[in-house]
């Protein structure tokens, strides 16, 4: 396996030495993934940070930074055998060359690939999964903006079937019908890519021309489709284009600014999932934790349009839920009696989009 990479002083050829020990890089897989380990040579050990950055990026674009940096802790520095340093009638004529050696997990080096985006309406949050072999490996997770409880983003399982460049948008508000198109660029309200996936509610995935918004705590305030930062839209179109649309050669449009469409090809398709969820148990480095979303769109009065939502994806906060996700995700590690204390506070007493780390409530509660 070989990737020739370029720098502004050389071109460096990447080299895979060998299939290594397995890394925990998937969620749901019983099997781990293999590792690959991969070198460069440089005269230029200060850049070997950013050499394999920019190296990964180009292969995998939606690679999250501390995946990144995860590869970047593996990099080891030696001096290539066979190399004279001590030839001092040389020494101005020659480089002194390094070998930067660092391991990467086999999924990130695939010419070809398929994705899930998976959406929870009320956390403003998505998350990217990758599949592949079998397996459903987590990516990264992007904020989002999402639509309003008059323009709601629907809940249900989609396809992404269509994709767009530098769109046209029309304001979708009746009042407006009168008004021409924006026009592409950076001031229009879908940013600079879209993705569809809803071919009845016309609800997709986009940039945004008011990046800042995904920095507000509540999100929802879009006309019901799924707002992007626009990095992070451009990350996807770049990966779009060169690992997931096979069926066609898209590559000139990386750096295209010019309106094109694409519908894609059966092969070329991708899960989409829209949730309505309103917690999340998970756990990261501080351990196991709990969190409770706002009911945005107040479908536990019995106000949800099951035409356009999908039942079986909406789960709301109550005693029964939260009980069953912790022995679903968290196993039997507290007795029942504890368990109900922990929940019965958070749902009489709990703050929405604060997580609650389960050691502390049980530290709170006397639990331990």
């Amino acid at each position: 396996m070989q990737f020739v990479l370029r720098n502004t002083l050389q071109l460096l050829l990447f080299v895979a030495l060998l299939s290594g020990s397995s890394i925990l890089a998937n969620q749901n897989a019983d099997t781990l993934l293999k590792n690959q380990r991969l070198y460069f040579e440089t005269d230029n050990v200060e850049a070997s940070d950013q050499i394999i950055r920019d190296e990964l990026k180009d292969k995998f674009s939606i690679i999250s930074e501390d995946e990144i940096n995860r590869i970047i802790l593996s990099k080891e520095i030696t001096q290539p055998f066979g190399i004279n340093t001590s030839d001092t009638l040389n020494s101005s004529a020659s480089q002194v060359m390094y070998k930067v050696s660092f391991t990467v997990a086999e999924n990130y080096l695939v010419d070809s690939t398929k994705i899930s985006w998976e959406l929870n309406i009320p956390s403003f949050e998505s998350k990217l999964y990758q599949l592949y072999n079998g397996r459903k490996i987590y990516i990264d997770t992007w904020p989002n903006v999402i639509g309003t409880i008059n323009d709601k983003t629907y809940a249900g399982d989609f396809q992404a079937y269509k994709v767009r460049n530098y769109p046209f948008y029309k304001d979708p508000d009746p009042t407006k019908a009168s008004l021409p198109p924006t026009k592409p660029g950076p001031g229009n309200p879908l940013g600079l890519f879209v993705v569809h996936y809803d071919e009845y509610s016309l609800r997709y995935f986009h940039g945004t021309n008011k990046n800042g918004l995904l920095k507000s705590k509540m999100r929802n305030l879009s006309h019901g489709c799924v707002r992007n930062d626009n990095d992070n839209i451009r990350k996807m179109k770049e990966f779009l284009i060169k690992r997931v649309i096979k069926s066609k050669d898209l590559s000139g449009w990386l750096n295209s600014k010019r309106t094109l469409v694409y519908v894609l090809e059966e092969t070329d398709k991708f899960p989409v999932r829209i949730t309505y969820k309103t917690f999340e148990m998970n756990k990261d480095d501080g351990g196991k934790f709990i969190i409770l979303y706002k009911d945005i769109y107040n479908y536990s009065k019995g106000k949800m349009n099951t035409q356009l939502n999908d039942p079986a994806l909406v789960t709301l906060t109550n005693r029964e839920n939260l009980i069953s996700e912790y022995r679903t995700n968290f196993g039997n590690d507290i007795p029942d009696d504890a368990l109900n204390i922990i929940v019965d506070y958070l749902i009489s007493k709990g703050e929405e989009y604060e997580k609650y780390y389960v050691e502390d409530l049980k530290t709170k509660f006397m639990l331990n």
